[in-house]
């Protein structure tokens, strides 16, 4: 059926949609309903983002094609929505207000669900004002009103797109975070980038020439910590993204770093007589305290949500192996038994799994839970980031950043272009 979906799950999901409508009259402004997540290459909601018309009256409709598209490509990449091609638009950007909307224009092209607004323009101020409609039920689901400049359009796209999400599932979107990664594109040098989740703006935030490796945020989204060849080393480096200001944070040759949860220390793998063993570190770089002490390869420590464990890599079973210790002091707990090679880990926001990389048949990203069990295949790729919603992750494949569903039924395609792209990590929600 073009542009539609099969009678029996538009069956399913119109009754889906009663059911919010339900839920709005019980707790308005807060609906939730459920979509299940498609089959691979099923299809998703099918929902229809038209372009925010120009309430100025004249003048360009451009801001508000961007809008749309951005939007577009959020719900795109969140596996849960099909949105449905703009040239298939019988009705155009006019009627923003209710009265004024033809939904039978919309549900003859198979949308169920239906954004539309306008934006006003007084020099550089920007007014966004979106709205999400049921078109089954000629319903308003819900809407928000932004004020910004016109720089600010991709961010108000971004958090619309998460309180779509929110309304149509119970949970907002991760699509106001951004990703850094690493990347030689443009040179030889494998370098630090940030894009959204748009994965076209992409921005490059260190000039080293050099090689640098393992971005990770801290959690106001201000400053990261990576791994730098640029002095020898290689050495821990945290990066204002504010100032471009940089600084060491330890003498110690280094591999990994993590910033935990409430940023008030970094986890990081640093060479010490030898030894490769796990340290916590001040945001400044001072020693706060010695983790493991051991002769075996201790590296990549992810933090728990609620900063008080640590998932890493080690060897000391005799292959690269995930393992779990609480950074009080107790015993360490192997986690993973299945395949001789399991490394780069990285917890869920929710705590409830622990992805990482394993190589079998090439890399593969895994899911286990946090207490044990049988890990679970997502992917083809390696470096797992989570989101902050704990729905998707961010891992690198042949070169580029792409965004899985946790349980891999959905997986797209995040950057395009020259270079490798590699070791992805994904920040909390950006105000």
């Amino acid at each position: 059926m073009k542009n539609g979906v099969g009678m029996v799950n538009r069956g399913v999901v119109c009754g889906v949609l009663a059911a919010l409508f339900i839920c709005n009259f019980a707790a308005p402004g807060l609906a939730q309903i459920r979509i299940d997540v498609p089959e691979p290459g099923g299809a998703g909601l099918p929902i229809a983002i038209a372009p925010l018309k120009n309430q100025n009256g004249e003048g360009s409709q451009r801001l508000g094609e961007d809008f749309a598209d951005i939007v577009a490509r959020d719900l795109d990449l969140s596996g849960l929505f099909r949105p449905i091609d703009r040239a298939a638009y019988i009705e155009g950007p006019e009627g923003l207000l209710f009265s004024a909307i033809n939904f039978h224009n919309w549900s003859m092209i198979g949308a169920l669900a239906l954004v539309k607004g306008g934006f006003w323009i007084d020099d550089n101020s920007l007014i966004v004002e979106a709205r999400l409609f049921d078109v089954a039920q000629r319903k308003e689901l819900g809407g928000k009103r932004y004020r910004g400049e016109r720089k600010d359009l991709r961010r108000m796209a971004h958090r619309f797109a998460d309180h779509v999400m929110l309304l149509l599932t119970g949970e907002a979107g991760p699509f106001s975070a951004k990703i850094a990664f690493v990347s030689n594109r443009g040179g030889r040098a494998k370098e630090l980038f940030v894009t959204d989740l748009t994965g076209t703006e992409i921005v490059q935030v260190t000039k080293d020439r050099r090689i640098n490796l393992g971005p990770s945020w801290n959690p106001t989204g201000s400053a990261l910590t990576y791994i730098s060849y640029k002095q020898g080393g290689p050495y821990p480096y945290r990066l204002d993204l504010f100032s471009g200001q940089g600084s060491r944070l330890s003498s110690m040759v280094g591999y990994s770093s993590r910033w935990s949860p409430d940023g008030s220390m970094i986890a990081a793998s640093l060479e010490q007589g030898g030894d490769l063993d796990l340290f916590l570190l001040s945001p400044e770089g001072s020693t706060i305290r010695h983790l493991t002490e051991n002769s075996e390869i201790d590296i990549s420590p992810a933090w728990s949500p609620d900063g008080q464990r640590l998932a890493f890599c080690s060897n000391r079973s005799g292959s690269p192996q995930i393992y779990i210790m609480n950074i009080n002091g107790g015993s360490i707990r192997r986690l993973t038994f299945t395949g001789n090679y399991n490394t780069s880990p990285a917890w869920s926001p929710k705590g409830d799994l622990i992805a990482y990389t394993s190589r079998l048949s090439g890399f593969r990203i895994m899911s286990i839970r946090a207490s044990g069990g049988e890990p679970h295949e997502v992917a083809a790729g390696e470096d797992p980031s989570w989101s902050p919603d704990g729905r998707y992750l961010v891992f690198s494949s042949r070169g580029r950043l792409r965004i899985a569903s946790k349980d891999g039924r959905s997986v797209k395609q995040l950057t395009g272009g020259g270079g490798d792209d590699t070791s992805p990590a994904w920040s909390a929600r950006l105000e």
